[in-house]
């Protein structure tokens, strides 16, 4: 009996140091963007190859920054074919909550930003995950002098809820949404825009977007394609060059 009740006591200490260190985890997991763990800086510059075409693209990243993710995989894609990046590190821009006017400033800002370090008068709005929801929720508030320098939108895997603060592990997003961007969104016509989605999702913002006005692509898999960025990147650069022959399919 002592045998056993001093068993059962080990048993319940070491579920209670696991149930310790998996509270801690998620403390800092969620907490991650206020953190810095995902960046500390909100712009990351990423450079054009050569040769260097006259436009730039302003990318807001997922909710895990240019480091893990698809966003770099899209982001070296451009720069490989001669675009700068300017892109906006979501879990750092969006680390607080922000109101739909800061959202909106934090966009302007960086596409501001794009034409004065590159030059380039013409802008590629791209988004990705978590920055495609802002993207969608933003691109209809831009002022037109702003707007009249977009050459194209490009969301790629957007969900039609969305949340102004960034949270990796995904738990902020079971909230009641900041915005749902699809009425707006339908009645944009300020730029071409590009949505790319996965075929399992059951959140996307794309099917709900007007195939005749918006170039829908569906790839196989859920939010996160099957994991395959080779084929958001074909994806999204096919489409783009069709927009803009420059860029290499």
């Amino acid at each position: 009996m002592i045998g056993a009740r001093k068993q059962r006591g080990q048993w319940r200490r070491a579920l209670g140091r696991a149930a310790l260190v998996l509270a801690v985890v998620a403390l800092i997991a969620t907490n991650a963007p206020a953190l810095h763990l995902l960046g500390s800086e909100p712009i990351q510059m990423i450079p054009a190859r050569q040769p260097r075409l006259p436009l730039a693209a302003v990318f807001l990243s997922g909710d895990m920054g240019f480091h893990f993710g698809m966003s770099s995989d899209v982001a070296q894609a451009l720069a490989a074919r001669g675009v700068p990046v300017v892109g906006v590190v979501s879990p750092v821009a969006f680390a607080h909550r922000r109101t739909p006017d800061e959202a909106r400033a934090i966009v302007e800002q960086a596409m501001r930003t794009a034409m004065r370090s590159t030059g380039a008068r013409q802008l590629l709005l791209v988004g990705q995950s978590y920055g495609a929801d802002i993207v969608a929720t933003v691109a209809p508030q831009l002022p037109p002098d702003l707007l009249a320098h977009v050459r194209a939108i490009n969301l790629m895997v957007p969900g039609r809820y969305v949340y102004f603060r960034a949270d990796p592990t995904t738990l902020a997003y079971f909230a009641k949404p900041d915005a749902q961007p699809a009425r707006a969104f339908r009645a944009f016509h300020g730029a071409p825009v590009i949505c790319i989605y996965g075929m399992q999702e059951d959140d996307s913002l794309c099917p709900e977007l007007d195939r005749s006005a918006v170039k829908v692509i569906a790839l196989p898999g859920d939010h996160h394609l099957d994991r395959k960025p080779e084929r958001l990147v074909a994806a999204a650069m096919g489409a783009l060059h069709a927009l803009v022959p420059a860029i290499r399919p």
